[in-house]
């Protein structure tokens, strides 16, 4: 095995064994305090508190474990400690953890800021969308409003059409009384013609007779006057 690679197993047995140090304390810690949590958790006070009820010796046995494996830890992480100070190895140890938490910060930051891009890129979109379906359903209200407005028209324009058709059958009806009327009339005025027609023809024939009777009295007035003179004649002889 390498130094290199030596030293890198000691540091990280290092920081294991302060891991489960920290463990071990807070699970003592937390013991304690389940039985006593109102009182500090001194190593007396938590031994006062286990040693009540029935698991007393199990609970001291416990205790006597964790307090000899932490001290053996404690022990163990002292002579790596003073292994690790007398060569310096904590420092670069440290200083890369640093190195990675700082590294590990940036990458946390620029995925938070990739987060909140996205995010402001996911606001921008939901705005255009709410924008969207508020132009939409103003369109929408638009529409409904002309369609209320036609719908009155229409009621309008099916009301004037009615009252229309009730004057049109009115005046068709006074149309076909006056067409009738009209055709009695002319059925009377053919009937009015008719008569003066024969009338006339009557008058036609009195004329006829009238001068054929004139030309009779006139012929024989010549006749009575032809008569007259041979008389007259006569008598002078």
């Amino acid at each position: 095995m390498t130094r290199a690679s030596s030293e890198k197993s000691l540091v990280s047995r290092f920081f294991s064994l302060l891991q489960l140090f920290f463990g071990a304390y807070c699970l003592l810690s937390s013991q304690t305090k389940r039985f006593q949590p109102t009182k500090p958790s001194t190593k007396a006070q938590a031994a006062v508190a286990l040693v009540r009820g029935k698991m007393k010796e199990a609970i001291e046995a416990e205790l006597s474990m964790l307090e000899a494996d932490n001290s053996a830890r404690l022990l163990e992480m002292e002579e790596i400690r003073s292994e690790l100070l007398g060569r310096g190895d904590i420092k670069v140890v440290w200083d890369e953890r640093m190195k990675e938490e700082v590294t590990r910060k940036v990458e946390i930051e620029d995925d938070y800021a990739a987060a909140l891009g996205d995010l402001e890129q996911e606001k921008i979109i939901q705005h255009k969308i709410i924008e969207d379906h508020v132009k939409e359903r103003a369109t929408l209200e638009c529409q409904r409003q002309l369609l209320l407005s036609l719908r009155e028209e229409v009621d309008e324009m099916s009301g004037r059409l009615l009252s229309e058709r009730a004057t049109y059958v009115v005046e068709q009806k006074n149309m076909q009384e006056m067409a009738g009327e009209m055709q009695r009339m002319q059925e009377g005025l053919l009937d009015t013609k008719s008569n003066l027609e024969a009338e006339k023809e009557a008058l036609q024939i009195l004329r006829s007779w009238v001068e054929d009777e004139a030309k009779k009295s006139q012929a024989r007035a010549k006749v009575l006057e032809e008569v007259g003179r041979r008389w007259r004649w006569n008598n002078q002889s």
